[in-house]
């Protein structure tokens, strides 16, 4: 298991693409990493948490199997590898060797971010107020492309929300059906892009279990 931050413009990737980064620099770091059977396989490793486009973070996690020689590594050994291998932007924070395979599942995460002088004033305050007072916060949310849309109701997901000056930090919760999506906080919020002083960072994730797995 590798705890890893995004930052500068790789934030810009997606879910796919970050996935992508790892998976090379495997390749490129001579790492045995273990491979799905049949027609098509499959590296073994995998972002539990999705990363949507623009979001920094510095909290994830990524896990990766290796074959038996490769699974005598050193954890810091392996991270130090695997860094030496990653474009600017992507930083290796931590490695574990789990002794057993495991499913991570996301409980809550935290998101922080700064708004302009001129929309941290007594309104967004107020706007705070009014959602976390509220019982229901009923959303479209869009599932595709084709701009179908589906009515979902986030007010479960959304623990907590302080404002800290210029900052806001978020609390969301997951759930069987996912969680509250940034842009969607951004909107409860009635704040756009142009309302940001910086980019909206997910500054860490608990996870509330961690199950065995079958390979």
């Amino acid at each position: 298991m590798l705890k890893f931050r995004v930052f500068d413009n790789l934030r810009f990737l997606s879910h796919a693409e970050t996935l992508r980064v790892f998976q090379r620099a495997c390749v490129r770091a001579g790492l045995d990493v273990a491979y799905s059977s049949g027609y098509n396989p499959r590296a073994r490793m995998s972002l539990p948490l999705p990363k949507s486009v623009g979001l920094a973070c510095e909290d994830e996690i990524c896990c990766l199997k290796l074959n038996c020689a490769e699974r005598l590594l050193n954890a810091d050994n392996l991270k130090d590898r695997l860094n030496g291998r990653m474009p600017d932007g992507i930083e290796l924070l931590s490695a574990e060797s789990l002794r057993q395979p495991a499913s991570f599942q996301s409980g809550t995460a935290v998101y922080e971010f700064s708004v302009s002088p001129r929309h941290c004033g007594e309104q967004l305050k107020e706007r705070v107020c009014q959602l976390l007072a509220s019982d229901s916060l009923k959303l479209q949310r869009r599932l595709d492309a084709q701009g179908r849309t589906k009515t979902v109701d986030v007010r479960g997901y959304l623990e907590s929300i302080e404002v800290q000056g210029q900052k806001v930090i978020v609390k969301s919760a997951f759930g069987p059906q996912g969680s509250i999506r940034i842009e969607e906080i951004l909107s409860l919020l009635q704040l756009d892009a142009g309302a940001l002083a910086g980019p909206v960072t997910r500054t860490k994730v608990l996870w509330n279990n961690m199950l065995n797995a079958q390979n």
